[in-house]
């Protein structure tokens, strides 16, 4: 619980300062200091989206014989885990990556501490470009970062049996729904989020293709 606490007041802190040195606006330390974390966890985030991706290559290898499977066994759904098992087996990919799954849960206390201490900076209010106040909504804001959220989302790969359309419209929908009553600062944090989750799934894909150009 101190580590906890400590790790908030120092990233509240930090915005504080970044906000002291450009004339004391506050939104400009939260932006600061949400780009400089989310760039320091950029490299682990990086690899376990490439992980991710060989994953979902490997499954989408097999995935007609997943299908075949699922329509064979459409009447015995325990008989068809059992041979999409059996698949998985042979083939040697787990059924649940373990370094996507760890990758992915190793940086969330940060983020969960970034969002406490944003939320406290949000909450003493000041003005951001055209914002009044961002411990108050801006709509238009929850609509911008809702776009940038779909462009985020439109680079994606699309895991094998789902359509992109989903991907796509359910993260803008869940963005632009939660920002439309929280503080403007909080936006802020969740734009800077959804730009730098952007670059690294235009790097995860650059890096992709340079692999297969090179095979």
């Amino acid at each position: 619980m101190v580590l906890w606490s400590g790790t908030i007041e120092v990233l509240r802190e930090s915005m504080f300062a970044y906000a002291h040195a450009t004339n004391g606006n506050l939104a400009v330390g939260i932006l600061i200091v949400t780009a400089l974390a989310r760039l320091a966890m950029f490299p682990l985030m990086v690899r376990v989206a490439r992980a991710a991706a060989r994953h979902q290559d490997r499954v989408r290898a097999v995935q007609p014989e997943l299908d075949a499977i699922k329509a064979r066994f459409k009447n015995d759904p325990v008989q068809a885990a059992v041979e999409t098992r059996k698949v998985f087996t042979r083939e040697g990919i787990p059924m649940i990556p373990l370094s996507s799954l760890f990758g992915g849960v190793a940086p969330a206390p940060v983020l969960l501490a970034l969002y406490a201490a944003v939320r406290q900076c949000a909450a003493v209010g000041g003005r951001f470009l055209w914002i009044a106040d961002i411990s108050r909504p801006d709509r238009l804001l929850a609509v911008l970062v809702g776009a940038v959220s779909i462009i985020a989302a439109s680079l994606a790969p699309v895991p094998a049996g789902q359509h992109r359309s989903v991907m796509m419209l359910l993260p803008v929908l869940i963005t632009t729904i939660v920002l439309w009553k929280m503080a403007a600062g909080v936006g802020l944090y969740w734009g800077v989020s959804s730009v730098v989750g952007g670059v690294q799934t235009l790097v995860v894909a650059r890096r992709a293709s340079l692999r297969q150009g090179a095979a």
